[in-house]
């Protein structure tokens, strides 16, 4: 019993430990996972299962990437669990108040990416060369700064009913269309399909179009002056 319990333990303990040295490229591929198949899952109760196992996915290597110490990875479980829970009392087979639901959902799906977001961010602003794992990384930062504002524009829509608008003049309802805008707006792309009609959301707009450009400047700059000054590094150290 015990040989089978350390057996187990041990091969727990290399599927974390590859799960760590991968963190940024696992989180990586489950952000593309969710946000390429949200607008395919919804509706059908086995395309809300679908959707609530990838989130799920999205919450655990969140929880793993912030995993630099251990009061990093305790606060982050402290903001996945409550949401887990949530998905779970919202899942298709069960009858609940969805209103009441989705408005505490989105909340702790906000804090633990922008938790997330912040983490990833000094952990790259610390690193001393650029690897595979630190783009992975910067990469995983552009997509949860569009992620926690895409909450952020439902929250607003929660308080401020009305703030976004489609092009026909009705009130966005749909998830999938607050990532849209949130997304389009990130890369200063700007179909216009989607008005902004409040102070309050203009602003989050405009404040989210002025960091993803900083973003961009800000992280390239980082990453060539760290591959530029690896070099010279080595050579002090000869």
């Amino acid at each position: 019993m015990s040989k089978t319990q350390n057996q187990g333990d041990s091969i727990f303990s290399k599927i974390m430990d590859h799960l760590r040295k991968r963190r940024f490229a696992y989180l990586t591929k489950s952000l593309f996972l969710l946000i390429i198949a949200y607008p395919y899952v919804q509706g059908e109760m086995m395309g809300q299962i679908l959707l609530s196992l990838l989130t799920t996915l999205v919450m655990i290597m969140s929880v793993v990437a912030v995993g630099d110490k251990k009061r990093y990875t305790v606060i982050a479980l402290l903001l996945a669990l409550p949401w887990f829970a949530i998905i779970l009392l919202n899942f298709p087979l069960f009858k609940t108040d969805y209103t009441l639901l989705v408005r505490k959902e989105i909340l702790f799906a906000f804090l633990l990416f922008a938790y997330t977001t912040f983490r990833i961010f000094m952990h790259i602003i610390k690193s001393r060369e650029v690897t595979a794992e630190i783009l992975f990384a910067s990469i995983c930062v552009y997509i949860l700064i569009g992620l926690t504002w895409g909450t952020l524009y439902v929250i607003i829509e929660i308080f401020y009913p009305g703030s976004l608008i489609d092009s026909n003049k009705q009130i966005l309802y749909d998830g999938e269309d607050f990532l849209f805008f949130s997304f389009t707006t990130l890369t200063t792309v700007g179909y216009g399909n989607i008005e902004v009609v409040s102070d309050q959301a203009r602003s989050l707009a405009s404040l989210e179009a002025i960091i993803g450009q900083l973003y961009l400047t800000i992280m390239v700059a980082r990453l060539v002056g760290l591959h530029i000054s690896k070099p010279k590094a080595k050579e002090s150290a000869a």
